[in-house]
């Protein structure tokens, strides 16, 4: 099992309660999503509308909307940086490390 079934619905239940939200993407996504043409805002910080839980196999993902209405890119919370201000950025980060370290050792990171 990746992640901890009561931390991780503790901290869907407070991104959920802190919606929308901003996050910026990592370099590796950004371009990721450049090279699929998916249409998001300008730059690398984009808006979080909506997150849901894919499960252990998922984890937290980030729902975010172009700025035209068009089709959400869902992207994994590992995958996106929160401002420090972000109150919950000390538990995103954590949830992040601790997801990452689980999926390196099963080799799927």
């Amino acid at each position: 099992m990746l992640d901890d079934p009561e931390k991780t619905r503790r901290l869907l239940a407070a991104l959920k309660a802190s919606l929308p939200f901003e996050v910026h993407l990592t370099p590796p996504l950004a371009r990721l999503l450049r090279a699929e043409h998916v249409a998001l805002g300008a730059g690398d910080r984009q808006t979080v509308s909506e997150v849901s839980y894919l499960g252990d196999e998922g984890g937290i993902v980030c729902h975010m909307v172009p700025p035209d209405g068009g089709k959400a890119a869902i992207v994994s919370l590992t995958h996106v940086r929160v401002p420090p201000s972000m109150p919950l950025a000390a538990e995103v980060l954590r949830y992040q490390k601790h997801r990452v370290k689980k999926l390196r050792k099963q080799g799927k990171a």
